[in-house]
């Protein structure tokens, strides 16, 4: 009886994962990614680093582990240069909106800095999964 409930159960949600099984993935590495990113910031904060040297600094510590699986896992490519080079400079425009935005939010708006950073990421993830899938990894 068990075994027919998972089968169905997965069957119910087989073409939900079809179809968005790529950004589902996409998802998991930006996770994996965000939490390296926060935890390498809010440290960086806690010795009294500017936020803003933080937020880059965290933002780096994620970006090699991103490539690897991104290339690897969600678009199961083979890396190489072009991609490579493609990869960095979505990120590089990516951390770019996130520091104007972040001083925005931080300097003007008088947000915190940790839930400031946190809600950029959330543009940043569906915005660096549009340009990988079309333009990087295409």
């Amino acid at each position: 009886m068990e075994e027919t409930q998972k089968r169905l159960a997965f069957s119910t949600y087989k073409p939900l994962i079809q179809k968005h099984g790529q950004f589902l993935k996409f998802c998991i590495v930006g996770a994996v990614n965000t939490t390296i990113s926060l935890l390498v910031y809010t440290f960086l904060l806690n010795l009294g680093l500017y936020y803003l040297l933080a937020s880059i600094i965290g933002y780096c510590a994620g970006l090699l582990n991103g490539y690897i699986l991104s290339s690897s896992f969600v678009f199961q490519q083979n890396r190489n240069r072009n991609q490579a080079i493609k990869f960095t400079l979505v990120n590089a425009s990516s951390l770019f909106i996130n520091l104007v935005v972040l001083y925005l939010l931080v300097d003007v708006f008088g947000v915190s800095k940790l839930l400031a950073q946190v809600l950029v990421m959330f543009f940043n993830v569906v915005y660096n999964f549009f340009l990988n899938k079309w333009w990087t990894f295409k």
